[in-house]
């Protein structure tokens, strides 16, 4: 279902691999192009800032295109019908432009299957509702948009497309009208129960899971937000009122809890996104304190909490230079790719040895200035 092969997809993965361990500095430049060479031709791929530039172009040539023809439309039915067509003339140019191409990623073809999945979520709400109804139309928008999402994740492999659909299933999950506490409850186990299957779904291959591996941070560190009741008041300086009940103190451990728990499952995994998820959902939980308290600001709260952080830096390094090697398992606090502890230091003492000498200048002697606007007006070039 994939428009590249399976075959295709493991190439490019393998080179990806190859070039973020170049840039680890665990492979030189001649042992990079021997491995290329023995995994084979690098499939063509567009540079980032290219990408980036032609992703742009095409979304708005897109936009563009649909304001132009949906404008003149009055009738729902009318519009519904031009929005589907431009989504079947977006899908068949992005086909078009990969069949000729062969290019896994260039930025417009992606583009162009975005646009379509937002101009199928907003035929389906023209075609369907009479627009009276604002919770419908946002369930049907949402929902068929995670639809179109997941179906160009199928074909096309996009990240953007997972995160799309992520995103949409918490719009409509949120458009439910459970109330809040509910709602806030049933997207914190929307999104947890996503990122186990981003994880753990069978017969999923590892350069999918490495392809994933930024949507689990999404999703993890969306968990303890939507926890959050005082997410909107951590940038204010002012006290608020402290939270009562159950619930709120509940959300408040949780708070701590689940970063807790990420932290474990990303160490045991090797899994750098949810080891970061992890330590910034604490550092978002300890943020959260005063204001759940209903405690005012202080000016020296920053200092306090960059103290903190590195106190726990440093027992955190000393704890892992304590172990066999200077190593516990897999962690290290050495730099990946460093040669020998202290090597930056090395090689700015290198740098220093290396740089051309200057000699010292003696004591300089007396050298008149002359004198412009004193002495009784005398200048020194007389």
């Amino acid at each position: 279902m994939r428009v590249f092969s399976a075959e295709a997809e493991e190439l490019a993965f393998r080179h990806e691999q190859l070039r973020d361990w170049r840039a680890a500095g665990l492979l030189d430049g001649d042992s990079h192009a021997r491995s290329s060479a023995f995994i084979g031709p690098e499939p063509g791929r567009a540079a980032w800032p290219l990408r980036v530039l032609l992703f742009g172009f095409a979304a708005l040539m897109l936009g563009a295109l649909a304001l132009l023809v949906l404008k003149d439309f009055r009738g729902r039915a009318e519009a519904a019908t031009a929005a589907l067509f431009l989504v079947a003339t977006a899908v068949a140019v992005a086909e078009a432009l990969i069949s000729s191409l062969k290019v896994r990623r260039f930025g417009a073809e992606e583009a162009l299957v975005c646009g379509a999945v937002i101009l199928t979520a907003f035929g389906a709400e023209r075609m369907y509702t009479g627009g009276g109804q604002w919770r419908f139309s946002a369930l049907l928008f949402s929902g068929t948009a995670a639809l179109a999402a997941a179906a160009a994740y199928l074909r096309y492999g996009y990240r953007l497309a997972s995160f799309g659909g992520a995103a949409a299933l918490g719009v409509f999950v949120g458009a439910l009208d459970y109330g809040q506490n509910t709602t806030r409850v049933m997207l914190a186990v929307l999104y947890a129960t996503l990122l186990c299957a981003a994880t753990w779904w069978p017969g999923l291959s590892r350069r999918e899971r490495e392809r994933l591996e930024i949507v689990r941070f999404f999703l993890a560190f969306s968990v303890p937000l939507f926890l959050n009741l005082r997410l909107e008041r951590l940038l204010q300086s002012a006290g608020t009122y402290p939270v009562s009940g159950t619930f709120a103190y509940a959300t408040l451990a949780a708070l701590f809890v689940i970063p807790l728990v990420w932290l474990a499952w990303g160490a045991a995994s090797r899994s750098r996104p949810l080891l970061w998820a992890g330590g910034i959902g604490l550092l978002v939980a300890q943020c959260s304190i005063k204001p759940y308290l209903g405690l005012a600001r202080n000016s020296w709260d920053p200092i306090t909490l960059g103290v903190e952080l590195m106190a726990v830096a440093l027992l955190l390094k000393r704890w892992l230079d304590a172990g066999p090697g200077r190593r516990r398992g897999a962690y290290s606090a050495e730099a990946m790719g460093s040669t020998e502890p202290g090597g930056a230091l090395g090689l700015l003492a290198a740098a220093v040895a290396a740089s051309p000498s200057v000699p010292s200048q003696g004591p300089g002697r007396f050298s008149g200035g002359g004198g412009n606007s004193g002495g009784g007006g005398a200048s020194s070039g007389f």
